[in-house]
């Protein structure tokens, strides 16, 4: 692994203080993601785009949201060189923060990332504009609007920038799964 590729706190702090010029250019591009060994029941699907910066190493947006539960989704803004999540956001997620005990159950909540603990620092966040609970009867195209102002308070929260080269893209539903009806089965 390059050195410039090894995150460390100071390098969080130059990215996380808005010192690095981020900045998100490019649409999300969607794409199912199936459950290991099982390649036609897709449990989520997912979205990543380059964030533009000044540094040597690369950054990524990723979103990913359950099929399951549209209301329950994540953005991940990381390191993809040496897999860190700098900073994670889980929309009405569940987490149990085993060294306080406290309990997100449902609950919107981020991920801070550093060198001594990792992931682990959890905290309910106060500048994501969505309503708390569950969304009842919730589809992509029922969620599209929150997921698309959603990704501008996380970019935002980042201090990073949205480009003139950034369209909100919605969503894709799977593609459903090829059936095989009507044709014979050969020895």
């Amino acid at each position: 692994m390059d050195r410039d590729e090894v995150m460390t706190d100071a390098l969080a702090d130059k990215v996380l203080g808005g010192r690095i010029g981020g900045a998100i250019n490019l649409p999300f591009q969607w794409k199912q993601k199936n459950a290991p060994r099982r390649p036609t029941a897709p449990i989520h699907i997912e979205a990543h785009t380059p964030v533009r910066t000044d540094l040597p190493c690369r950054l990524e947006l990723r979103f990913r949201i359950g099929l399951d539960k549209p209301w329950e989704y994540s953005l991940i803004l990381l390191q993809p060189g040496s897999r860190t999540v700098l900073r994670r956001l889980d929309v009405r997620g569940t987490h149990i923060d085993r060294e306080t005990g406290e309990e997100y159950i449902n609950r919107t909540h981020k991920h801070k990332w550093s060198e001594q603990r990792g992931n682990k620092d959890v905290y309910a966040p106060n500048d994501i504009r969505h309503s708390p609970g569950p969304v009842l009867d919730a589809t992509l195209a029922v969620m599209d609007e929150e997921y698309d102002r959603v990704v501008y308070d996380f970019v935002h929260e980042c201090r990073m920038s949205i480009g003139g080269g950034y369209l909100w893209v919605p969503p894709t539903p799977p593609r459903p799964a090829t059936t095989f009806e009507g044709f014979e089965e050969y020895p």
